[in-house]
C-alpha cells in the first residue's frame, strides 16, 4: 500500500512548489505515497484532524503547529526551520532537516553585484507578515535568522573585497513592520541618503519588490542609481516587477527530492546521513534589476530608460536624440562619455539580450521576432545573435526549452 505522507508546505509560493516537485519525483520513483496537501498559504498549512499517517514533511507554519507537529508521533523532515524552531532544546530541532545554505546565498549575492561594477552596496531585510519566527527584543523587532545569515554572509564577501555596506534598520513595531504603507516612507529617506550608484540585496523576492517600489517613490531610477537583487526566483514576482527583479535561484527541486528521500529513510527504520542537509544555489536570473549601466547623467539616465522601456525595439538614435533636445552627434558624445558605450550599442545590445529572452522562453516564430525588432531583416538578425552569443536562435531554442520544461515537470 505504501506510506501515508503529509506534507505542510504553502502551494502560493514558487520555491514551496518546486520543492514538492522534488518529493513528487522521489515518490514516482520508489514506492508510491500518499500524499496529504492542502492547497493555500503558510496559514493553511495544519495537520488534519485526527490524522493518521507515517511521516511528515513540513515548513513549520506557526508556533501553534508546531506544537502539534511536535506531538505527532511519527517521522518528520523538516525544511528551512527557523528561528527558535531551530533552536537548541525545542522538540522540532531534533528532527532531521534540510534547509538552504544561507551562507552560498549571501555570497552568490555579493558576487553579482561585485561583478557589476557597484563600489556602494545596502541590506535590506526582510519583515514578512505571516512570519511566525518574527519576535521582539529590547531593540525592537527581531529579525528571523536565515536573514540574518544570508545578511552576514553578504557583508562578509563584501569585506573580503574591501567593502562595506548600509543595513536597513529593522522596524521598530509590528505594525510598521507589517504595514508596508506605514514602512515606506522611511525606507525611502534611507534610500536617499545613500551614496549612489547603490546596489541593495534583499534576501526575498517580496521584498526586493518593496525596495523597487521605494525607489519609484523616491524617484531613484533603477538601475541607473540603484540596483536591486531578491532571492528566490519567483518568476510571478520577478516577471511583474518594474522593472523585471534579479534574483538567486535556489535548488529547490533537489532539496525536495532529497527531503523524501530522508523520510524514506526513516519511516523504514534507518537514519538518513547526513541529518541536517543543506541546499545552494543554482545561479542568479539577471534581469533589468541589476542592468550594469551605473551613471549620475540625468540625460543618459533618461535614454537608457527610453531603451529599456523599448527593449531595443523600433529605435534609432536620431529619433532618440530629437526627443531629448540634441543633435546626434551631441548626444552620442555626451552618452560615451557617462556610458562608454553610444547610443546604437546600446540599443542593438539591449534588443538583442530581449530577443534572446523570446528566443529560449516562448515558441515565437523567429520571423515574428524579427519584425518586432524593427530594425533588423530575419538573415541580419541570425546572424547578429549569433555573433552574440555564439550559438544560433535555433540552437538557442533546442537547449532552453526542454531545460525549461524538465524544470516545471513533477
Amino acid at each position: 500500500m505504501g506510506f501515508r505522507v503529509a506534507i505542510l508546505m504553502e502551494s502560493s509560493l514558487e520555491i514551496s512548489r518546486d520543492l514538492l516537485r522534488g518529493i513528487i519525483r522521489h515518490v514516482r520513483a520508489s514506492e508510491p505515497w500518499t500524499l496529504d496537501i492542502t492547497p493555500g498559504g503558510i496559514g493553511d498549512q495544519r495537520l488534519p484532524e485526527s490524522w493518521r499517517g507515517d511521516g511528515i514533511i513540513a515548513r513549520i507554519p506557526s508556533v501553534a503547529e508546531a506544537a502539534r507537529l511536535a506531538a505527532c508521533p511519527v517521522p518528520k523532515v523538516i525544511l528551512d526551520p527557523q528561528g527558535p524552531f531551530a533552536a537548541p532544546g525545542h522538540p522540532l530541532a531534533a528532527c532531521a532537516r534540510v534547509e538552504s545554505d544561507h551562507g552560498a546565498i549571501g555570497r552568490v549575492a555579493a558576487g553579482h553585484l561585485l561583478g557589476r561594477g557597484f563600489r556602494h552596496f545596502a541590506y535590506v531585510g526582510p519583515t514578512l507578515s505571516s512570519s511566525p519566527q518574527m519576535a521582539y527584543d529590547a531593540t525592537g523587532l527581531a529579525e528571523p535568522n536565515w536573514s540574518l545569515a544570508r545578511r552576514d554572509a553578504f557583508l562578509a564577501a563584501l569585506a573580503a573585497e574591501g567593502h562595506g555596506a548600509a543595513v536597513y534598520p529593522r522596524p521598530r513595531t509590528r505594525r510598521a513592520a507589517v504595514n508596508w504603507n506605514l514602512e515606506m516612507p522611511a525606507l525611502v529617506q534611507w534610500l536617499l541618503r545613500l551614496p549612489r550608484p547603490l546596489a541593495v540585496f534583499t534576501p526575498h523576492d517580496a521584498r526586493g519588490r518593496q525596495v523597487l517600489d521605494a525607489c519609484h517613490a523616491a524617484r531613484l531610477p533603477v538601475p541607473y542609481q540603484v540596483a536591486v537583487l531578491g532571492v528566490n526566483d519567483d518568476s510571478t514576482l520577478c516577471e511583474t516587477a518594474l522593472p523585471p527583479l534579479s534574483s538567486i535561484r535556489l535548488d529547490a527541486v533537489a532539496a525536495g527530492r532529497r527531503a523524501a528521500e530522508m523520510l524514506d529513510a526513516l519511516m523504514a527504520g534507518r537514519r538518513p546521513v547526513p541529518w541536517h542537509h543543506r541546499y545552494g544555489c543554482l545561479g542568479v536570473t539577471a534581469r533589468d534589476s541589476t542592468a550594469a549601466m551605473q551613471t549620475d547623467d540625468a540625460v543618459a539616465i533618461a535614454v537608457l530608460e527610453d531603451i529599456r522601456t523599448a527593449c531595443g525595439f523600433n529605435l534609432r538614435v536620431g529619433e532618440v536624440a530629437a526627443r531629448h533636445g540634441f543633435t546626434v552627434r551631441a548626444l552620442e558624445k555626451r552618452f560615451r562619455r557617462a556610458i562608454g558605450q553610444s547610443v546604437g550599442t546600446v540599443i542593438r545590445t539591449t534588443c538583442l539580450d530581449h530577443v534572446r529572452r523570446l528566443v529560449t522562453e516562448s515558441d515565437r516564430p523567429f520571423g515574428d521576432i524579427a519584425r518586432a525588432c524593427g530594425q533588423l531583416s530575419a538573415a541580419h538578425l541570425a546572424a547578429a545573435f549569433k555573433a552574440r552569443f555564439g550559438e544560433t536562435m535555433t540552437a538557442a531554442r533546442a537547449r532552453a526549452l526542454p531545460a525549461a520544461t524538465a524544470s516545471r515537470r513533477p
